[in-house]
């Protein structure tokens, strides 16, 4: 390539270039009444619509840990009927070789175990396994919490950042309560 093909070449690309702004320019000038169009309706959505958009993933939530805590009840129901019944069973033996019976086991209590890290699963009060950091509540107390946090955030005096950070907004809420 000769030094004048490339000073052509070169020409041609800046008459190209100039060719595209133009062509953008012309695009642009298309483009800009909807998108201020668009612009008018984002500024004209309703006011709050980002402190309602967390108070319902609080809701969410709450619907999940209320599954949960209701699939977990059912299965302690079901331990503490069955733990009832080997009792009686193992009462009537003692009963029939004249011995003293067996007292009858408590029933188990369930709540809800709200963690710093933002885990929130239901639980057993007595559990000696819980994490010391922990908060245990009854689900009632839960729903309380939670009902708080959504009228801090309708009311906006707390904004999170995503929605990972409500779990944590959760456990504080409890930990101020305790």
């Amino acid at each position: 390539m000769t030094l004048q093909d490339m000073f052509n070449q070169r020409e041609r690309s800046l008459d190209d270039l100039l060719d595209e702004v133009r062509q953008l320019r012309d695009r642009m000038k298309g483009i800009l009444p909807s998108y201020t169009a668009l612009l008018k309706e984002v500024s004209q959505l309703p006011e709050g619509f980002e402190y309602r958009f967390w108070a319902s993933c609080v809701e969410a939530l709450l619907e999940k840990v209320k599954v949960d805590y209701q699939k977990y009840q059912a299965q302690v129901q079901k331990a503490d009927l069955w733990g009832k019944s080997v009792t009686l069973m193992a009462d009537i033996v003692l009963k029939a070789g004249g011995m003293e019976p067996m007292p009858l086991l408590n029933s188990l209590r369930i709540g809800v175990s709200i963690h710093p890290s933002g885990k929130i699963e239901p639980a057993l009060f007595d559990d000696t396994n819980r994490q010391p950091d922990a908060i245990f509540v009854t689900f009632d107390q839960f729903e309380v919490i939670t009902q708080r946090l959504k009228s801090k955030l309708l009311k906006g005096t707390v904004m999170p950042a995503n929605e990972g950070e409500i779990p944590k907004l959760v456990y504080s809420l409890a930990a101020e309560q305790k």
